[in-house]
C-alpha cells in the first residue's frame, strides 16, 4: 500500500534523509521524501499514527494525506 503525506517545516536535503531514515528504520517500510515539493511517499504496511508521531517527533508537520 502506497501513502503520501504533505508535510511543512522541510528546508533541505537533510531533512528528507531524516525522515527517510526515522520511517524505514522505525517502520521497515520504503519511503521518498521531497523536500522541495513538502511530501512523503510511504510504500508498506504502517499506522498513520505511527507515521504522524515519528514524523513529529523530528521536528516537522504532517499537514495531512495528500
Amino acid at each position: 500500500m502506497k501513502k503520501t503525506y504533505k508535510l511543512s517545516g522541510l528546508h533541505c536535503t537533510s531533512c528528507a534523509m531524516v525522515i527517510e531514515g526515522e520511517l524505514e528504520d522505525n517502520l521497515g517500510v520504503r519511503v521518498a521524501c521531497n523536500w522541495a515539493k513538502q511530501v512523503v511517499e510511504i510504500e508498506g504496511e504502517s499506522d498513520h499514527e505511527a507515521i504522524v508521531r515519528i514524523i513529529e517527533g523530528q521536528g516537522y508537520r504532517v499537514i495531512g494525506e495528500a
